[in-house]
Order: structure tokens, then C-alpha cells, then sequence
């Protein structure tokens, strides 16, 4: 099938898992095609391009979609016919609630980062196989050279924002994720495969992200990632300052108070999921009917 340009991101053969058991197989299809549609936004996408990234055939990328527009986990715009996320994926994630939201929960920690640092601080997200910038604080040394703004995407590996979200993933993604994001970076010297995984090795081995006058913007960077409590990273704390401000003393003190907040986050994050659930009150004002009352005496 021929490569489409225009398309975001293209998934990798891996992730389709062809040989995978029907069940199975439909269910990473759809959620595949999810992820794609939330990357082209409310604009949405053709048949003819999610197929082309999802590797799909056409007439099965079709029927997919159509029992997604059924069940209200997709739209189809009445002007273009492009297929867009449908109103159910908000209901579910209203249903989350506030306690699993990554940006509310992190409020108080980019905020302290902030008055600490005077410098920009970014939370960053994993969207498939690039990092968006979700929140920032800019301090009262921020400089005017800021590269990286609110709802910004970048390929997974480029900036430390982005380098601390793909680093402590499990090799096997990452490869994918370098694989893939290559075509998206030809001519790009500093960011080759190669070197790509040379600063992922780096990274792991000093226990951050860090870049410096990237794009000869005169900014560097340090971050960090956020774990859920499986050690796998659901989001990242960057601080971005002139190289000026970062120099080595200063970058350690930066890291190690980012990191704390980073912990921080984990455990109000687990907290949260520990607790959900648990204030159903409407059950407590419902006394059980008959056929309840029945099904609980003992036999």
C-alpha cells in the first residue's frame, strides 16, 4: 500500500498484530483506529487515510468505522464524510472523572516548579508515537525563545520533554517508535536512528532527559518522567531554561527537585485510582427490592 504523507503517523506493522485471534485482532483494530482519529482532531480523517495508517485494507478499515460511528465512539462529518472521535469517548473519559486527569493532578507540582525555578515548565503525553505538550508554566526568567507551546506535538525522542516519554518504555516500543518516527525526521543529522538510541541508552543511564541549544535556540532542558505504578511512563516534567541557567550545579539541583515532584504525582495518581469508585451514594438511598432480598437469604 502506498505511503500517505499527509497522514500524522502511520502504525507500525507490529502493533496491528495480523496473526493475533479474531476476537483479539478486531479489538487492537479498532483501538487503533482511535488513536488515529484522535491525532487528526476534530477535523478528522477519510477512509482512504485511516487505512493508510493503520495499514489496513480499505473495505476492512470501512466496516470498522462504521460499527464505531454505530456504538458513538465515532462520527462522520455530514459535510466532508471525514470519520472524527464520537461523543462517547467523552462520556468515558468524563466518567474518569477529575481523579484521572494527569493535568488537573498536576497543577500544584508544575506551579511549585515553577516558583522554584523562575524557569518554563511543560507536562508532556504520550500520543502514540509523539509527545504533546498538555500544560506550561513560564517563570519570571523565561525566555522568549520558547520553542514548545500548549497542545505542541512532537516526535517521540525530540526535546527532553519528549526523550523522557520514550526513554523508560520497554526496548521493544522504542525500537518501533524510532523506526517509524525516521521518515518523519529525513535530513535531520542530529536525529538519525542511530543517534536517536544512543541518547534513549544515555538517558537511562543518567536517569533524565537533557538537551542543550537544540536548534541553536540558545534553551536547554532537563526532564523527567511520571510513572504509574507499573514503571511505565504516562507522562513527563520538563524544565527549560538559557543555557546559561543550566549549568551543571544548578541542572542537578533542577532534576532532583523534578523528580520529587514527579513521585508526587505517582502517588496522587494511585491514590486516585485506589479510591474510584468508591462513593456510589445513589446505591446507599436504594434499599434492595423483593427479588434482591430474595437472592440474599441463605439457601
Amino acid at each position: 500500500m502506498a505511503t500517505d504523507t499527509s497522514v500524522p503517523w502511520r502504525i507500525h506493522p507490529q502493533h496491528v498484530h495480523k496473526t493475533a485471534a479474531g476476537g483479539v485482532q478486531s479489538i487492537r483494530r479498532a483501538a487503533t483506529i482511535i488513536r488515529i482519529l484522535g491525532a487528526y482532531g476534530r477535523v478528522g480523517a477519510s477512509v482512504r487515510k485511516v487505512a493508510a495508517a493503520s495499514g489496513l485494507h480499505k473495505s476492512t478499515a470501512h466496516r470498522i468505522l462504521c460499527a464505531l460511528v454505530e456504538e458513538g465512539f465515532l462520527e462522520q462529518e455530514a459535510t466532508t464524510r471525514n470519520y472524527r472521535l464520537g461523543a462517547e469517548v467523552f462520556t468515558l473519559g468524563a466518567a474518569m472523572g477529575r481523579d484521572f486527569d494527569i493535568k488537573a493532578l498536576a497543577q500544584k507540582s508544575l506551579d511549585r516548579l515553577c516558583q522554584i525555578s523562575q524557569d518554563t515548565i511543560y507536562l508532556g503525553v504520550r500520543t502514540y508515537y509523539c509527545g504533546l505538550c498538555l500544560d506550561m508554566r513560564e517563570g519570571s526568567s523565561s525566555s522568549k525563545a520558547l520553542r514548545l507551546r500548549v497542545d505542541d506535538s512532537w516526535p517521540l525522542g525530540i526535546g527532553a520533554f519528549s526523550m523522557a516519554l520514550l526513554a523508560f518504555l520497554p526496548d521493544n516500543e522504542v525500537d518501533a517508535i524510532i523506526k517509524r518516527n525516521a521518515r518523519l525526521l529525513l535530513g535531520q543529522r542530529q536525529f538519525t536512528s542511530s543517534l536517536l538510541r544512543r541518547h534513549v541508552d544515555s538517558t537511562r543511564r543518567r536517569g533524565y532527559a537533557v538537551t542543550s541549544n537544540i536548534g541553536q535556540s540558545g534553551l536547554g532542558s532537563v526532564a523527567v518522567p511520571i510513572f504509574d505504578p507499573h514503571q511505565r511512563p504516562i507522562a513527563s516534567l520538563c524544565i527549560t531554561a538559557t543555557v546559561e541557567r543550566m549549568v551543571a550545579e544548578r541542572q542537578t539541583r533542577l532534576v532532583a527537585s523534578a523528580w520529587e515532584e514527579s513521585k508526587s504525582i505517582t502517588r496522587v495518581w494511585c491514590e486516585a485510582r485506589d479510591g474510584f469508585g468508591r462513593n456510589d451514594a445513589w446505591r446507599e438511598g436504594l434499599a434492595p427490592g423483593p427479588a434482591a432480598q430474595a437472592s440474599l437469604r441463605p439457601h
